[in-house]
């Protein structure tokens, strides 16, 4: 039992233990199907014969239209273009009017600061593999022991698996789990093609790496805002993050090829989908070195967690002092005799490369919104996207700048409106998908 790791140092497995949980965890993530499982179906039960329109536009508006993901399989998929158009007029008619309102507004605060905008797909996603996760947990908790369908749960999936059991079986899962990403790390390290497949499934990406190349535009130059504020078919946000994320394309590409510059930790990622991002390049031998990146990090996380759990429990068994009040939950570590160690944290270069681009992109915005002729020129272009409107508008000047992006955008939402209720909206229904969201786009992509 993990009650063993009291007051002892966390050592790993035997090199032979690792090898079998390596074997043992070589397939899929289980959670990871349930959630394609209810992506393949999502779009046919939510827009097929006898779906509610009235309940997808309300999750329409409440999380700003679908993530590129699921929007590209709309619009590749083309069925239900009528519904769709009909489903998003809905939306626009519960938005629409919150843009005239006052920022402190209580719809307007739903609208503007609604926890992340998620995307109604990826809910059902996540409701998947909960509800996977549940049967998955109530299994394990039986014996606590090495679980074929634990060891084979990618990183992110784990967290949640983890997130609900109590402190000492949390412990032992993540001593377990600790031991998986350590084998698969070895083992890549043996064989990095013969063991990407698994170190990628352990971070989430369950399909093969493409031998198709995407192009990082290597030797362009990001045009300024300014350039391209007028674009009638891009948000002028989502090319900023285009523009940054191809630049750290680009700067990943070139940390894994000079290998003596011992860059990659500056570029590389480790969540799901900049894994997916960096394995669209079409190398394999990048794929392997950034995948053996993240689970190494991502086992010294799992170590770190583990030895917070040791610390908790060992502190849990000193002698309570006179002046102790549990309600207060103080703790000192001087009391306990233990000194925390330094704190890691794993940091997806991928994911801050864009959100430094989107701090960056908001505030160059409002400082050109601040005069009149690149006003004119955005009201002439496409506008943001309401994904970056929503991020932008409660911090906007409100003497001009809040009034002018609000008209604007509701103007643009009147004639998208007008259009998708016409007798030919099933064809302008593609707009209405890449409008509410928006999607990254690079400047320099033609």
């Amino acid at each position: 039992m993990f009650n063993e790791l009291r007051g002892q140092a966390v050592s790993d497995s035997s090199p032979q233990q690792l090898e079998v949980r390596a074997h043992a965890s070589r397939r899929c993530c289980p959670a990871c199907e349930a959630a394609k499982s209810s992506s393949d179906a999502y779009f046919s039960k939510t827009f097929g014969a006898g779906a509610s329109v009235a309940a997808i536009s309300e999750l329409i508006a409440d999380g700003l239209g679908f993530c590129s993901r699921h929007g590209q399989t709309l619009i590749n998929d083309g069925v239900y273009a009528k519904q769709v158009a009909r489903a998003y007029s809905g939306a626009i008619a519960k938005i629409r009017p919150l843009l005239q309102q006052s920022v402190i507004d209580e719809r307007c605060q739903h609208l503007f600061f609604s926890a992340g905008h998620r995307c109604p797909a990826c809910s059902a996603e996540d409701a998947a593999a909960a509800k996977a996760l549940s049967l998955i947990r109530k299994r394990w908790l039986e014996t606590m022991g090495p679980a074929e369908d634990v060891d084979a749960l990618c990183w992110s999936h784990f967290e949640t698996f983890v997130g609900r059991l109590a402190i000492e079986p949390r412990g032992q899962a993540l001593q377990q789990h600790l031991d998986v990403l350590l084998a698969a790390g070895r083992s890549l390290e043996r064989s990095p093609r013969g063991a990407l497949s698994q170190a990628l499934a352990l971070l989430g990406h369950s399909s093969s790496v493409s031998e198709k190349f995407l192009q990082a535009n290597a030797g362009t130059a990001p045009k300024p805002m300014n350039g391209f504020l007028g674009d009638p078919y891009a948000c002028p946000v989502c090319v900023a993050i285009g523009d940054a994320s191809s630049h750290w394309l680009e700067g990943l590409r070139w940390a894994a090829d000079d290998v003596a510059a011992g860059c990659l930790w500056l570029f590389a990622p480790c969540c799901k989908r900049h894994v997916c991002e960096a394995a669209r390049l079409g190398r394999p031998d990048l794929v392997a070195r950034v995948a053996s990146f993240a689970l190494s990090g991502l086992a010294e996380q799992a170590r770190q967690q583990v030895a917070g759990i040791v610390r908790e429990l060992a502190l849990a068994e000193q002698p309570k002092p006179v002046w102790y009040r549990p309600r207060r939950r103080r703790r000192e570590a001087s009391a306990a005799g233990i000194q925390p160690g330094k704190r890691f944290i794993l940091r997806c270069r991928g994911c801050e490369a864009e959100a430094i681009a989107l701090e960056r992109a908001s505030g160059t915005f409002l400082d050109l919104m601040r005069h009149a002729r690149y006003r004119e020129l955005l009201a002439r272009g496409h506008g943001l996207c309401l994904q970056h409107l929503a991020h932008i508008l409660p911090v906007a000047p409100p003497d001009i700048v809040r009034p002018f992006l609000g008209r604007l955008h509701a103007a643009h939402l009147e004639t998208l409106q007008k259009a998708l209720l016409s007798p030919g909206g099933e064809t302008v229904w593609l707009e209405a998908v890449r409008r509410f969201k928006g999607w990254s786009m690079p400047s320099a992509v033609e």
